[in-house]
């Protein structure tokens, strides 16, 4: 008969890496970034001429785990002109889907996509476990 005896170090530390990771995730860590992510997304993608469309996009968070993406401009007359480009409420401004928007160019030649705000949330959630996986490794230095 063989018998070798094994004996763990370190598992307190993981437990506790595990709690603070959980603690992160139920604080809205994870919410937090990834609306940070659609933010910088729908700002670089969103038409841009006089950059106030730009400037108006901001995240707004609900609790832990949700959050409003937002969107506020006017043009020249005072009229509120997001909505129109995100959804093309206009007959004049065509869109595409968030999967597949359609691609302009705006401002200063800079490529720009309609819809921005539906595209930068659907963009962002194909890269969920890359953020998720970003957040949570903090805890494990």
């Amino acid at each position: 008969m063989i018998s070798i005896k094994v004996r763990s170090k370190g598992l307190a530390e993981f437990i506790a890496a595990n709690e603070q990771a959980i603690k992160a995730i139920d604080n809205g860590d994870f919410t937090t970034e990834f609306a940070k992510t659609t933010v910088r997304r729908a700002k670089y993608r969103g038409p841009r001429k006089t950059g106030r469309l730009i400037r108006g996009i901001r995240y707004k968070m609900n609790g832990p785990f949700s959050f409003t993406l937002e969107c506020s401009a006017q043009n020249e007359a005072g009229e509120d002109y997001p909505a129109i480009l995100e959804f093309g409420l206009s007959r004049y401004i065509k869109i595409g889907t968030p999967e597949s928007p359609r691609v302009i160019e705006s401002g200063g030649g800079k490529t720009a996509y309609l819809p921005f705000m539906r595209w930068a949330i659907w963009r962002t959630t194909q890269e969920a476990k890359r953020i998720m996986k970003k957040t949570i490794t903090k805890h494990y230095k």
